[in-house]
């Protein structure tokens, strides 16, 4: 009996042992685990930032004498050029300056959402505030045009001004079916404020694809500038806005209702995506901070590089990274033309690109690279990839991601969605238009309950045809082109 009750004290103690390890050690351990790590990341990132500084401040240096040069030799347009490198330079410098000061030492004490506010929110609102609300002497003002107010004027070297038409230029864009304007957005590009002649003659070029599409008002072109006239959107950047739906939300991700929302901004974009590519026309720009935010509305900006799907030119390596097709910039340094490829596809990837911002709130990775660690349904992690894959894999059409998000963001619980049940899943991958227009195309999905559930294909619509083949003899060209067997 002794030696059982010692066995068994000797069970007893060594699970209490086992216990007191398991609630005191370990957290123990790894809470100077957890301070090591951080310590190293903290001295890590002070040695980083303090490089970075030192190298800013060199090519700062380098960029002034450039600028110095350029002015010596009247060369104004290239001495603006390198003055903006060089404030982009200091800002980087003063980014450095502040991390070491602030955001490293922040980190270090588990600080992290006063470092998110600081380093996110901040600099964006500030980058998105509007520049000087007049134009300059040297550029003039703008005939029967009333300036209020300017807007970022972001990569293009353009300037942006809210302003509002007298009572003749309501009247001229009323009498070519423009009625209800309000107030407009003018941007203006002149030699003599920086803006270079590429700039210039790549926005003028737009300027037709524009107006197919009603989206220029006025425009003007003259030895010193060029502007065009485009109805003024208010609102926020959708980075913006999605910046503020993400600190409204778990640290995990979107909250449902955000969710639900974000998923219909990126609805009101392919809709818009879709209505270009129908009038034979390619974007190239869809990016974050070209979608306008106005109530539940998203509205896509900046036409600038709109170019003719059919277009002869070659590809360019226009547009902004992260959101640009790493495809197309292979395809363009091979010298491949517009028309040889569907730009409709690259604005495809653009839109799933910026779908992927939305729900991780980071800039996309290329391609298959971009991994979502957030909270997010199946279903639309099967959308982004599906957007973001090879070029032949992607999307037919804007449209056939429009009928899958839609259907995701219809149904009860989006998260019990599976991929096999999308619309371009179930109903083939030709499933792409709604309504009138699809059925002229042989793609039907049901617009209401009834016959199936929205968004999903109609029974007995989207199968494939049955075919009937008839012996007989060749009835040549023309009967073929009835449609005679052969």
């Amino acid at each position: 009996m002794p030696i059982l009750f010692g066995i068994i004290a000797a069970v007893f103690g060594l699970a209490l042992v086992a216990i007191v390890l398991t609630v005191v050690l370990v957290p123990i351990f790894r809470g100077i685990g957890w301070l090591v790590s951080h310590v190293f990341a903290f001295v890590g990132g002070e040695i980083r930032d303090a490089l970075r500084l030192v190298g800013a401040a060199i090519t700062a240096v380098i960029f002034s004498l450039l600028v110095v040069a350029n002015i010596l030799i009247f060369r104004w347009s290239a001495s603006a050029h390198f003055g903006r490198a060089f404030s982009a330079e200091i800002g980087a410098g003063a980014a450095s300056v502040y991390r070491i000061l602030v955001g490293h030492p922040a980190r270090l004490l588990g600080l992290n959402t006063l470092v998110e506010g600081l380093e996110r929110r901040v600099p964006d609102a500030v980058a998105a505030a509007p520049t000087a609300d007049r134009p300059s002497r040297r550029t003039g003002q703008f005939e029967n045009y009333r300036i209020i107010g300017s807007l970022p004027g972001g990569g293009s070297g353009g300037k942006l001004y809210i302003a509002e038409p007298d009572d003749l230029k309501l009247a001229s864009f009323a009498r070519n079916g423009q009625r209800d304007v309000e107030q407009v957005v003018i941007k203006s590009f002149s030699l003599q404020d920086g803006s270079s002649l590429p700039q210039i003659v790549r926005e003028s070029r737009a300027l037709d694809a524009a107006k197919k599409l009603g989206l220029v008002l006025d425009h003007e072109l003259s030895p010193e500038r060029f502007f065009y006239v485009m109805r003024y959107v208010p609102g926020e950047s959708l980075g913006l806005v999605t910046q503020h739906l993400h600190a409204a939300s778990p640290d995990g991700g979107l909250s449902n209702a955000n969710l639900g929302r974000s998923l219909g901004y990126i609805e009101k974009l392919l809709g818009t995506l879709s209505r270009y590519h129908r009038g034979g026309l390619w974007h190239k720009d869809v990016k974050p901070d070209n979608i306008i935010i106005h109530g539940d509305d998203a509205h896509l900006v900046d036409f600038g590089l709109i170019t003719p799907l059919r277009s002869a030119m070659t590809l360019t390596t226009h547009g902004t990274e992260y959101f640009r097709d790493p495809e197309m910039v292979r395809m363009a340094l091979k010298g491949v033309k517009v028309h040889e490829v569907d730009g409709a596809k690259f604005d495809i990837y653009a839109a799933g690109a910026v779908l992927y911002s939305v729900v991780e709130n980071q800039f996309p990775a290329h391609g298959g690279l971009s991994q979502i660690s957030k909270r997010c349904p199946d279903a639309v992690r099967w959308i982004i990839r599906r957007s973001m894959t090879e070029y032949a894999k992607r999307y037919p059409n804007a449209d056939a991601m429009l009928a899958d998000l839609e259907f995701v963001r219809r149904a009860a619980d989006p998260f019990a969605i599976k991929p096999a049940e999308l619309p371009s899943v179930a109903g083939g991958a030709s499933l792409g238009c709604r309504g009138r227009a699809g059925a002229r195309r042989g793609i039907h999905v049901c617009p209401a309950p009834g016959r199936g559930r929205p968004g999903r294909p109609c029974p007995g619509r989207g199968r494939r045809p049955r075919l009937r083949v008839v012996r007989g003899r060749p009835r040549g060209r023309a009967g073929r082109r009835r449609g005679s067997g052969p």
